[in-house]
């Protein structure tokens, strides 16, 4: 007797729950179900940073635990375009699924009558499921937050916003994260440095070249581990990263010219790890108000040269490594700033 295999085959920009229903009810129906992740370059996923090789991995990241579910990816760049082409692409996705016709029967799951149609051509039994859930992937890439609950967990990570603010240290950064988490019920990734100095007792003058290596992976993963939460809803707010790291490193360690080769090293982590940051706007607290000593802070920042000074570099180092990512300065007093600093967001994100 054949083996009975399910096949769904989709572009998946991105995966939701209604393809996940579709796929899980393919499965159970069957003794398998191998899933067909198709594209080509420029495709409607490729509009939103869903190339099909991203598209792929966090589909085979979805069902990794699921034994019954194999993940095939499908690069149709050299095909003709639909409706064109069926002969060529049936060809060539029965041979990425290693399809053995004496051994094995398969039946296609689509959502579409014509592919039925095309499919029962050329001796190939097909299930029609309609649109679950009232959605769509192109529906979900029109208003992501709108539909947030419906897209598959690693895709969320594309359709996250991400708001950083940065400037000079006892600028209202942390505070000014914290109101803007709880107004918009968003997780908020807080400056990893004052738990790392907390848990090591060490001042920001103190702090060695190991150490910063150490804050900007600390930065990075906690940021990462948020916007993979549960409690992520579409908008995660930063108040530092890694071109801040930098900032401080460069700073206090700029004169320890017998470190040259650990500055080369903390340069090119550093320049790995901001290239894996994606933000969607970044708010900048230009200096303003008393500087507060918390205990690790240097109080020579409370020099407002100093102070002045440390702000613009940072400015610098944004327009040389971030130069494309949106930038809204923030000058006032904080209701000023915290003020303003909605209405910078709301133009790149709004809540269901």
């Amino acid at each position: 007797m054949k083996e009975k295999i399910a096949v769904v085959f989709g572009t998946f920009a991105p995966l939701h729950q209604g393809h996940i229903d579709l796929i899980q009810k393919a499965k159970r129906q069957f003794e398998q179900v191998r899933v067909v992740v198709s594209g080509y370059e420029g495709d409607r996923g490729e509009t939103v940073g869903l190339n099909l090789q991203k598209r792929f991995r966090y589909i085979r990241e979805a069902f990794a635990d699921d034994d019954l579910t194999q993940i095939y990816q499908l690069d149709e760049s050299d095909l003709a375009r639909y409706p064109k082409g069926w002969d060529t692409w049936l060809t060539q996705l029965l041979q990425l699924v290693h399809y053995q016709e004496k051994q094995e029967e398969l039946t296609f799951f689509v959502a579409e009558k014509e592919y039925c149609k095309e499919l029962e051509k050329r001796g190939f039994a097909s299930v029609l499921e309609e649109r679950q859930f009232g959605i769509s992937a192109s529906m979900i890439r029109q208003n992501p937050s709108k539909y947030w609950k419906y897209i598959a967990q690693p895709f969320r990570r594309q359709f996250t916003k991400k708001v950083l603010i940065i400037g000079s240290a006892s600028n209202g950064k942390t505070t000014l994260a914290k109101d803007l988490g709880r107004f918009y019920d968003a997780p908020v990734s807080l400056e990893y440095a004052r738990e790392y100095q907390i848990q090591n007792n060490v001042r920001d003058d103190e702090l060695t070249a190991k150490d910063y290596y150490y804050l900007l992976l600390g930065q990075y993963a906690q940021t990462s581990q948020l916007i993979d939460s549960s409690v992520n809803r579409g908008l995660v707010v930063a108040d530092t990263n890694s071109l801040v790291t930098k900032g401080y490193y460069d700073y206090y360690l700029k004169e320890d010219a017998s470190q040259l080769d650990e500055r080369q090293t903390f340069d090119h982590l550093f320049l790995s790890i901001l290239s894996k940051e994606k933000w969607d706007l970044i708010l900048f607290i230009k200096p303003n108000g008393s500087y507060v000593n918390d205990g690790f802070r240097d109080m020579t920042m409370a020099d407002e040269k100093i102070r002045a000074d440390f702000s613009n570099y940072l400015e610098q180092l944004k327009e040389q490594y971030l130069p494309d990512i949106p930038l809204v300065y923030l000058a006032s007093d904080y209701l000023g700033n915290y003020q303003a600093a909605k209405a910078a967001i709301n133009q790149i994100y709004q809540a269901d």
